[in-house]
């Protein structure tokens, strides 16, 4: 593979996201979100625009793109990275070259926030006026501020993989992350994390289970999931439906690993499915393996979510429910395809999602994301650690 090629793969993993649309979130109490798609745009105000002065009639396009300054960036300024590897594996100057470079790229970071911001208003000003393609083109540019932000939070990653290769004889791979960073994580396109999609004012069911009314036909091309929820357990259905699609279909979960989009389908059609139970109802379907009214589990082909730590969350996540059930989605999805239980890595370290963190995070920090196994399958880097070293 030519410097050239590996380079480029390098920023898909820097920038983690689609260029094809865009998610602005909302930090309401009421956790309501606003997604800017082509869905969405008519539904845009003039009153969301940030600028005051008047819009120009046609979209000053920049000369070179986020994407080929940060690809040109990279060639002048990573020369001792022979494989993509190295970059997280052994050689502790390519870590150092690839942080020197990030730096450079975001000393002028403000451009290209402030050039998305224009798109992003020149979107809302004249969402009537534009066709699809400039839509299209407008909203890869309006997606400048994720690659940025992602950017940022892989830089300070290879600094602390830097310093791990520098300062320890550990060989084992630990992430560490800041409070920012970790509160960074808990932000998903749905985002009703805080609630859990729990509505105490559903009407009951008189049927065993209900289901949601928005699903999908099944696609090959995808990974084809069911959802069904125990009607005593108040859980709305549609709502738990996308917020398990917005958990698995983000750019740092398990998309990045499966390369295939998570599609919410039929009970009949689908490859695998979440259950919402009660504590006693977990505890049968989850039989042989014991959950003790306790915790969840993945029999077969099925997730079964005991909804008491849905709504509770458990002891070393202390308050932070959104984390936990990112960790518990996550987790059990995880299992479904075929990753095992491993460790804590290090002292600090953010733990690995396939960590048994419902009985305990150890000395790791709680976190939602399979961050480690994405290194570990994307650049063949094994992360785990075994439980007699947990």
């Amino acid at each position: 593979m030519n410097k050239k090629s590996q380079l480029l793969i390098l920023f898909t993993f820097l920038s983690v996201i689609s260029f094809s649309a865009y998610t602005f979130f909302s930090n309401s109490d009421d956790e309501i979100l606003q997604e800017t798609n082509v869905e969405s745009l008519k539904e845009l105000t003039t009153e969301e625009i940030t600028t005051t002065t008047e819009m120009e009639k046609k979209f000053n396009y920049p000369g070179e793109t986020l994407e080929d300054f940060i690809q040109n960036v990279y060639t002048e300024n990573i020369l001792s990275c022979n494989t993509v590897t190295e970059l997280y594996d052994s050689n502790p100057e390519c870590l150092k070259n690839t942080y020197d470079a990030n730096l450079i790229i975001l000393r002028d970071k403000n451009i290209f926030l402030n050039i998305a911001q224009d798109a992003k208003n020149y979107l809302i000003s004249n969402k009537e006026g534009i066709d699809q393609n400039e839509i299209n083109k407008l909203l890869e540019i309006s997606a400048y501020k994720t690659v940025i932000n992602n950017l940022e939070q892989e830089t300070l990653l290879i600094k602390s993989l830097y310093e791990e290769k520098l300062n320890s004889s550990i060989n084992r791979t630990a992430i560490f992350a800041s409070k920012d960073e970790l509160l960074q994580a808990q932000m998903i396109s749905y985002n009703f994390l805080k609630s859990g999609c729990i509505n105490r004012d559903l009407v009951k069911s008189e049927e065993e289970w209900i289901f949601p009314q928005q699903v999908s036909e099944k696609d090959e091309n995808m990974m084809n999931f069911s959802l069904k929820i125990e009607s005593s357990i108040p859980i709305g259905p549609d709502c738990m439906g996308k917020l398990i699609a917005s958990i698995l279909n983000d750019s740092r979960g398990w998309k990045n690993i499966t390369e295939k989009e998570f599609l919410l389908v039929s009970d009949e059609a689908a490859d695998f499915t979440f259950i919402f139970s009660s504590p006693d109802k977990t505890d049968e379907l989850c039989a042989p393996l014991e959950t003790n009214g306790i915790y969840s589990c993945r029999n077969e082909e099925e997730i079964i979510i005991n909804y008491f730590r849905w709504e509770n969350g458990a002891l070393d996540f202390g308050n932070d429910i959104k984390t936990y059930r990112l960790y518990l989605i996550n987790h059990e999805t995880g299992h479904i395809l075929d990753w095992g239980h491993t460790g804590c890595p290090k002292k600090g370290a953010i733990a690995p999602v396939m960590m048994q963190q419902s009985k305990t995070t150890g000395d790791c920090i709680a976190y939602g994301w399979p961050i480690y196994e994405i290194i570990d399958m994307k650049y063949g880097i094994d992360t785990f650690v075994s439980f007699e070293e947990d």
